[in-house]
């Protein structure tokens, strides 16, 4: 005869009470996020339907030539302001979403996300900065706390969208990124900006100068070769090798035809630097040479990547042509290279343009990923379209443009064009 062994009273109590314990918890936790969801509806409904100014260029201009401790306290709450904007809008976005792609895992962290940056940004609202202590305080407790949240939500984002494909169509995740990324980009740099401006304040700053901001003179040839540089630390952590860079320009013809070297002393210190915003410039060279560097590795070609700078005064806009010789871009991969989540890394094509797309802050030794690294960058480089406008109304505006012409078989060409002041 069986007998079934029965566990002490003792025993089961204590699951019982563990269980209800985590029940319990869940309960409250579900509670709170409840709370907050209703005490956020009407705030999120306001700022969501509030009209902001058109993000220029010249707006972060204006910033800095008017810095003063007066109009940092004003700007803090500016800041603010705008980036609940923003916030709002993004979440609003994501609930025009359908009901079960924001069910999605993934897609609903990015959504709790915004939701509780929301709340955050809300609280800092009710008790602005009144002075310079409290507006150093506002700038790392929500500012930087803003831009650390922010930080790694794309490869969340990228696998939420991957998995709800089938219920989407290719516009709507397109129409709904675009906008999302660019605004991204835009509640970032809104943030960076009254960050560097409280740090050049707090420092030594030129009053009414142009460059207190996020934008600064920068020096290209540096910056082109730093970012090649990174991206040879990458391909030599993945490949045990590199690839040389050769730059020049089309200021000096006589040079640049005889494909000489230029020398660069013969400038007179301005007309290689352009006043632009880094870490924005770092990107999106990051991003064009990360592809270049790996199509001539595939293809083991020694000759160098060519940089060609070419900038202007009036209207201002720097223009760069990287130039590889990494045997081209199959056509029907030309079609598809600016849709999100493609990446010739995964589709075997192994004599095409590589992407090795990884967005910031993802990982220094990350070379091929999510496919978002070009229509971010595309996102990058247009995010200040039509700042520039032909005070004649002639010309058409001048445009942040990314263009790409390939010769399957041989190379491509990649040009780049941001506009200046």
């Amino acid at each position: 005869m069986m007998f079934r062994r029965i566990r002490p009273v003792a025993s089961r109590l204590g699951q019982f009470r563990c269980q209800s314990s985590t029940t319990s918890h869940e309960q409250s936790k579900f509670l709170e996020e409840y709370k907050i969801r209703t005490m956020l509806e009407r705030p999120i409904y306001y700022y969501a339907n509030k009209d902001l100014p058109k993000f220029s260029m010249q707006r972060l201009y204006q910033q800095s030539e008017r810095l003063s401790e007066e109009f940092i306290i004003n700007n803090a709450q500016g800041t603010v302001e705008h980036l609940l904007a923003y916030n709002a809008r993004r979440l609003k976005e994501f609930r025009n979403l359908p009901y079960l792609v924001v069910l999605n895992p993934s897609i609903s962290e990015s959504y709790n996300t915004y939701l509780q940056t929301m709340s955050s940004l809300i609280t800092a609202s009710l008790d602005p900065p009144k002075n310079l202590d409290e507006n150093q305080s506002f700038t790392q407790t929500v500012l930087e706390e803003f831009i650390d949240v922010h930080a790694d939500t794309l490869p969340s984002l990228s696998k939420g969208f991957q998995e709800v494909s089938h219920l989407l169509s290719v516009l709507q995740i397109k129409d709904f990124l675009d906008k999302h990324l660019k605004e991204r980009i835009s509640m970032r740099l809104i943030a960076h900006q009254h960050i560097k401006l409280s740090e050049s304040l707090a420092g030594k700053f030129v009053q009414g100068g142009r460059y207190n901001g996020v934008i600064k003179q920068l020096n290209i040839p540096d910056v082109i070769r730093k970012n090649a540089e990174l991206v040879n630390d990458i391909c030599l952590m993945k490949y045990d090798q590199s690839v040389p860079i050769k730059i020049d320009h089309n200021l000096y013809p006589k040079n640049y035809w005889s494909q000489q070297e230029p020398d660069y002393k013969k400038d007179d210190g301005d007309v290689l630097h352009f006043p632009y915003i880094e870490y924005h410039l770092d990107y999106i060279l990051t991003e064009v040479f990360k592809n270049s560097f790996r199509a001539h590795i595939e293809n083991k070609v020694e000759d160098p990547v060519q940089i060609t700078i070419s900038t202007s005064a009036e209207p201002s806009f720097l223009e760069l042509r990287i130039r590889d010789k990494g045997k081209g871009i199959q056509p029907k991969v030309l079609l598809q290279i600016f849709d999100y989540s493609f990446s010739t890394f995964e589709s075997g094509e192994g004599e095409s343009y590589k992407t090795l797309n990884v967005p910031p802050g993802v990982g220094g030794n990350v070379v091929a990923g999510m496919g978002y690294g070009l229509p971010l960058l595309k996102n990058y480089v247009e995010i200040f379209n039509d700042t520039i406008p032909d005070e004649n109304g002639i010309l058409p505006d001048t445009k942040g443009l990314l263009t790409i012409q390939s010769y399957y078989g041989w190379g491509t060409d990649i040009y780049l064009k941001t506009v200046g002041n």
